[in-house]
């Protein structure tokens, strides 16, 4: 039976030598007594004896010279391992060393009857970071621009929402403009059809099943039952399931609507409770696409500060906290595309935890940048911040704050919104004291997955108040 894991400062006297081995790696040489080691070895085999039952002896009644000659490997290991991660919590506290991850034995660490146990560890720390110099960094933003043909588009998708499906009573084909269910059977190449209420759109050429299917499905009768189509998909047709294939089709209209949309006119303005005129609905629309376009222009602003900070200092970070951000983004990947944690899957292989590492070294990297800054600058998030973060959070989620409160603070998300929060006001320092150029298109452009801010460092946490806005910081302990 394995011995119950303890952490206990050691109590007796230890040798304790603390080594600087660069700027983020300590080394811990310890020698503790051979007393200290022969107390931890007596315990750790009377509990082992308490639980044993071993032929010619009752349970618990084993002497430790029997226990010894079968036991001693493994609890001497266990011992070992536990005088390590004491020593390792004392001195960790003792020399205030700021490690970040378990101690990593080098040297030593077996126990030797009659003699000290005697250990060379290497501990991974955060290191000093020190930022002087962070303003004035050199970034571009973009100018706020929405041309008048992004307002009409967004109107033309209002008026797709307020748009009413209405039976067809005054003509007995179908038109451009109806919404038809069918009860389709048949082949698409070798895949067989039988789908019995599937609807087509035959406005909407985009969102089209297969091509020429809205063609041959207008001006056909209403009743339409058992009409054969015959349909050859283009050989560079985009869809790899449908390219060059012949598809064999019988079709039956089950229902069929026809599309009233509304005019562009005070009366839908109205209807949309947005403006009073149409007028008044286009300005409100526009105001809604600037509001929008300012926050992506906020989130690009703070990704080329984050960018251009860790461009410029390029401090050393240690190499279990990259680890970390490498395994999250791993598995933040792996769960977008919805793939089992326990299943390797095509393209998404170990090997890209090697191509992700240069970017989650300069997340890891920005981070320990920004909280350096906002240490400097004493920033904080007070406790009205973060229940007006709560309450945000809560109404978007339709739900009473409190509940939600009391579930961020059960799974420990209150403390990483507090986090989250005040990275945010670092971002937003370090674009306030930039030198910023205007511009009408950036010449730089964070990518999708290789660079700071793709899945790394500027995406929104679940949960956080803001969570379309990409400039939140992703920290070691965040679980997205």
């Amino acid at each position: 039976m394995p011995l119950a894991p303890r952490v206990i400062p050691l109590g007796a006297p230890m040798n304790v030598r603390i080594e600087d081995v660069s700027p983020v790696e300590k080394k811990m040489i310890v020698e503790i007594p051979w007393t200290t080691v022969a107390d931890r070895l007596g315990v750790a085999y009377r509990e082992l004896g308490k639980g044993v039952a071993l032929k010619g002896f009752r349970k618990g009644k084993a002497p430790r010279s029997v226990l010894e000659q079968i036991y001693a490997p493994r609890v001497h290991a266990e011992v070992a391992h536990q005088l390590v991660r004491e020593s390792f919590f004392t001195a960790n506290q003792q020399h205030k060393l700021g490690a970040v991850a378990e101690p990593r034995v080098e040297q030593g660490g077996q126990i030797k009857k009659g003699e000290p146990f005697a250990f060379a560890a290497i501990i991974e720390i955060k290191g000093d970071v020190a930022v002087d110099g962070w303003q004035g960094l050199a970034i571009e933003r973009r100018r706020l621009a929405v041309a008048e043909a992004e307002v009409d588009k967004a109107l033309e998708a209002l008026r797709r929402e307020h748009t009413e499906l209405v039976p067809i009573e005054d003509r007995a084909t179908t038109a451009l403009g109806d919404v038809i269910i069918l009860h389709v059977k048949g082949t698409i190449g070798e895949h067989a059809i039988d789908q019995p209420r599937f609807g087509v759109d035959l406005d909407d050429a985009e969102r089209e099943p297969v091509p020429g299917l809205r063609a041959a499905l207008t001006g056909v009768a209403l009743d339409t039952k058992d009409k054969l189509i015959e349909i050859d998909v283009p050989a560079d047709h985009p869809d790899d399931n449908l390219r060059g294939r012949h598809a064999h089709l019988t079709v039956t209209v089950v229902e069929a609507r026809a599309k009233v949309v509304p005019a562009l006119d005070d009366d839908f303005a109205k209807d949309t409770g947005k403006g009073d005129t149409i007028d008044a609905l286009r300005a409100a629309t526009r105001k809604d696409l600037e509001d929008r376009e300012t926050s992506i222009i906020r989130s690009e602003s703070r990704q080329a500060a984050l960018r251009a900070l860790v461009k410029k200092f390029q401090i050393p970070v240690a190499s279990s906290l990259v680890e970390r951000a490498v395994e999250m983004q791993y598995n933040r990947l792996r769960s977008m595309i919805g793939m089992p944690p326990d299943r390797e899957g095509s393209g998404l292989t170990g090997d890209l935890r090697v191509k992700m590492r240069p970017a989650s070294t300069d997340e890891v990297r920005g981070q320990l940048l920004l909280e350096s800054i906002a240490d400097a600058e004493k920033l904080v998030v007070s406790d009205e911040e973060l229940m007006a973060n709560v309450a945000q959070a809560a109404k978007a989620k339709n739900m009473p704050p409190a509940r939600l409160r009391a579930e961020w603070d059960r799974d420990g998300r209150l403390d990483s919104a507090r986090w989250s929060m005040r990275q945010d006001k670092v971002l937003d320092l370090l674009v306030e004291k930039a030198a910023i150029t205007d511009v009408d298109q950036l010449t730089e452009v964070a990518g999708a997955g290789g660079e700071l801010g793709a899945g790394g460092p500027i995406d929104m946490a679940p949960d956080h108040g803001t969570h379309g806005d990409s400039g939140h910081v992703h920290g070691p302990d965040c679980d997205h």
